[in-house]
């Protein structure tokens, strides 16, 4: 099989990517916002309810999808890099530790001030454990999309010590790469989800040319489709009556969680083969692209934003109505607007600190 030639663009990932980051958020807002699907009333159980309740309970699927474009992006254009012997580790830590820090920092920042205006303990020994990634590990997370953080950071460093591994010739830093190698594999083993690491490598995997094909394209996103709405009700939850009924009979949630990323896999190798070519087409990419930009911004820092609208009297609404969607979408909306002007002040400088360090370092 043919490698993928190297684009600056993959078509339609950024819109997996958007739409994974919004999908967060809006789970995250309704949860804040509305009482579980059970406790509202009998005459809002209807179909517009179900469906909101059913896509708002869809967070955890999408940054499993994140697991998966990151795996994709980063491990297999590793692992291409290796193959053709242009990796470079300097490079690599720069990009990967730029792409991290600085919007962790805007973060990190917010949940401190948000912390201060309602009253949360600032514990630093839990922010420093964070900025250092060890999340799950030493320390608790500081705001709850965090947790996700330190998956990240941890496939990076074991992808950079493989990289090592394969383009050293010293055999010093071989042996410095497999115990880098080593602790990962332990962390992950110990304190974090394996399943996560397996689902992040099947993803680099995956970054290789294959003949586009609808039958395989269509098959991917039906099996995608019943693969989440079979974790929905193999989830336990106050939502609906029957979650959790399939997990107590056959149906393990790391399994699917498997089957989920699997077919993601399969999706993404096929959808990226796309080049947008009516008007609507590539105005849904250009979109896209755009509001991904800022949206690992928005994944970190939409939750202390939450938790200050929530200080400051945003109801939690029993009933689903005009008024309450009304609240929720006005949540939203500050939300995105909070997380634009923090990327403005510090995720849209990356290129620019990258190309700085690696000057400095040269």
């Amino acid at each position: 099989m043919k490698e993928i030639e190297k684009k600056t663009h993959f078509y339609w990932l950024d819109l997996v990517r958007c739409l994974a980051a919004l999908i967060v958020v809006l789970t995250h807002h309704r949860i804040v916002f509305f009482v579980e699907y059970g406790s509202l009333p009998s005459e809002d159980q209807n179909l517009f309810s179900f469906i909101f309740y059913f896509i708002t309970r869809l967070g955890h699927v999408a940054v499993l999808i994140f697991f998966v474009l990151s795996g994709f992006l980063v491990g297999g254009k590793g692992i291409q890099r290796i193959k053709e012997g242009t990796f470079d580790l300097k490079s690599y830590t720069i990009d990967r530790a730029v792409r991290i820090m600085l919007p962790l920092i805007s973060a990190l920042v917010l949940v401190f001030i948000s912390n201060l205006i309602t009253g949360v303990d600032n514990n630093i020994l839990i922010f420093v454990g964070n900025f250092f990634s060890l999340q799950g590990i030493l320390v608790k997370s500081v705001s709850e999309p965090f947790w996700s953080l330190s998956y990240e950071v941890w496939f990076y460093i074991g992808m950079g010590a493989v990289a090592l591994w394969f383009i050293s010739k010293n055999n010093k830093q071989k042996i410095i790469s497999l115990i880098i190698i080593f602790v990962c594999f332990i962390i992950f083993g110990i304190y974090l989800k394996a399943s996560y690491l397996f689902v992040w490598m099947l993803a680099a995997l995956f970054y290789f040319n294959v003949k586009r094909n609808n039958i395989i394209l269509t098959s991917s996103i039906l099996l995608l489709i019943v693969s989440i709405v079979v974790f929905q009700i193999s989830v336990g939850s106050r939502t609906t009556e029957y979650a959790g009924s399939l997990n107590s009979v056959f149906l393990n949630e790391n399994v699917i969680e498997l089957f989920i990323a699997l077919f993601a896999c399969i999706m993404i190798q096929q959808i990226i083969q796309i080049k947008p070519s009516k008007k609507i087409s590539i105005l849904i990419n250009k979109f896209a692209t755009n509001f991904a930009k800022f949206s690992y911004t928005l994944y970190l820092t939409h939750m202390p934003i939450l938790r200050m609208l929530e200080y400051f009297g945003f109801p939690k609404s029993e009933r689903f109505n005009a008024t309450s969607i009304g609240y929720y979408c006005l949540s939203l909306a500050i939300s995105i607007l909070g997380a634009y002007l923090l990327y403005l002040l510090f995720e849209k400088q990356t290129s620019r600190v990258k190309q700085m360090i690696k000057k400095q370092t040269t």
